[in-house]
């Protein structure tokens, strides 16, 4: 909860409290999770470096266990804490071997999710062809059970991979459906959405 309302402190602090608690009582898969949310604070904390770690540390103890479909959990935020860290390679593998675990789960929300942050990478490297595709994908994947924000998040990476094969009329739909999106959410993303409306007027 802590990292969804941006208290990374307290989020930290539960975290290594919790992953502690678990090591103590030699519950590894309890432990696994908890490195991996950890991760995640770090990664908002711009801390990439301890955050790549932890998310391998919980991501090896999944894989030690055999728990296939955590391990792809931990590959997604493995995945993620990469993608800032700007190992784009080893990104999108991590995420592509996570996609491929929840598809066969038909984990839809998660492979809905990983479809996205492959976009994502993509557009880092410059494919944009492939992030429109795959960011395409995710909207039809998430329909349903990914929910308004989320659907707003992959709208507005559709439109940036759609600006980038020079597709401007397109990506600006994109980007005032998510703006509408988050305005009614009342999300502070709907400023960053404004921008690249304005900017994309101005040109």
């Amino acid at each position: 909860m802590a990292l969804y309302q941006g208290r990374n402190a307290d989020g930290e602090r539960f975290l290594t409290q919790a992953t502690d608690s678990f090591r103590a009582c030699d519950d590894a898969a309890g432990e696994a999770s908890a490195l991996c949310n950890l991760s995640r604070i770090h990664l908002a904390m711009g801390q990439t470096d301890i955050a790549v770690e932890l998310a391998q540390r919980g991501t090896d103890m999944y894989d030690a266990m055999g728990h296939a479909l955590k391990g792809a959990n931990g590959r997604y935020a493995l995945g993620l804490a990469l993608t800032q860290s700007g190992r784009l390679v080893e990104a999108a593998a991590r995420l592509t071997e996570a996609l491929g675990v929840f598809q066969d789960s038909r984990q839809r929300l998660w492979e809905g999710m990983s479809l996205f942050r492959i976009a994502e990478v993509d557009i880092a490297a410059g494919r944009f062809a492939p992030a429109a595709s795959n960011a395409e994908m995710a909207l039809v994947v998430l329909r349903g059970v990914g929910g308004e924000w989320r659907r707003g998040q992959v709208l507005v990476v559709l439109g940036r991979a759609l600006s980038g094969i020079g597709q401007h009329g397109r990506a600006r739909v994109c980007w005032q459906e998510a703006l509408d999106i988050f305005v009614g959410l009342g999300s502070p993303e709907a400023s960053q959405v404004r921008s690249l409306l304005l900017e994309t007027a101005a040109a």
